[in-house]
């Protein structure tokens, strides 16, 4: 019997030990610390949330009629506490409509060959709105090719079909997507 409570008692100190002498886990350390910016500089991991719209340009819609071709942009909005700067420029910016999981078209196929960079500053809490760009209802060429996403693509469905946008500017995708449909 001794034996078995000198085993017993054993196994009890060295689960305490490992769980700190008093049966609670030890708390564990963390390899991410908190980053956040200085004013004016880059702005921190996480502080940048990135928005699609589609609509008229001014106003989001999720219906347009036969004919109507949609414009697309998006916001970014600093959810920091401090004015920092993003880059923003066309060359970092990717719209990408979808249908399901089959890619309809992609701002990669575009021509890029104008894109520019561009570093913008944004002030805590305080949206700012990409100028607007016509999508022609079109699928664009595939595979970042460069070759077409313009007007002389083929056509897309309508009639009712569903689609949906997303966009990445500066390396962040926005949360949501945008789904709309096209009459």
């Amino acid at each position: 019997m001794t034996s078995v409570v000198v085993v017993v008692w054993i196994l009890i100190a060295s689960i305490s030990s490992l769980f700190g002498g008093n049966g609670n886990p030890a708390p564990a350390a963390t390899n991410s610390p908190v980053v956040t910016a200085k004013a004016g500089e880059p702005c921190a991991p996480g502080a940048v949330l990135v928005t699609a719209q589609i609509g008229d340009g001014t106003t989001t819609k999720t219906n347009f009629d036969t004919g109507v071709k949609p414009l697309i942009w998006f916001t970014l909005t600093n959810v920091g506490n401090v004015e920092c700067t993003f880059s923003a420029g066309s060359r970092v910016q990717f719209y990408t409509i979808t249908s399901g999981p089959e890619t309809i078209w992609t701002s990669k196929d575009c021509d890029r060959s104008a894109d520019v960079d561009s570093i913008v500053t944004l002030k805590p809490n305080v949206a700012r709105l990409s100028p607007a760009s016509t999508w022609s209802r079109v699928r664009s060429a595939g595979g970042g090719s460069g070759s077409g996403c313009g007007a002389g693509q083929a056509k897309v469905l309508s009639g009712g079909a569903s689609y949906h946008l997303k966009v990445e500017v500066g390396g962040v995708i926005s949360a949501k997507d945008v789904q709309f449909v096209l009459n």
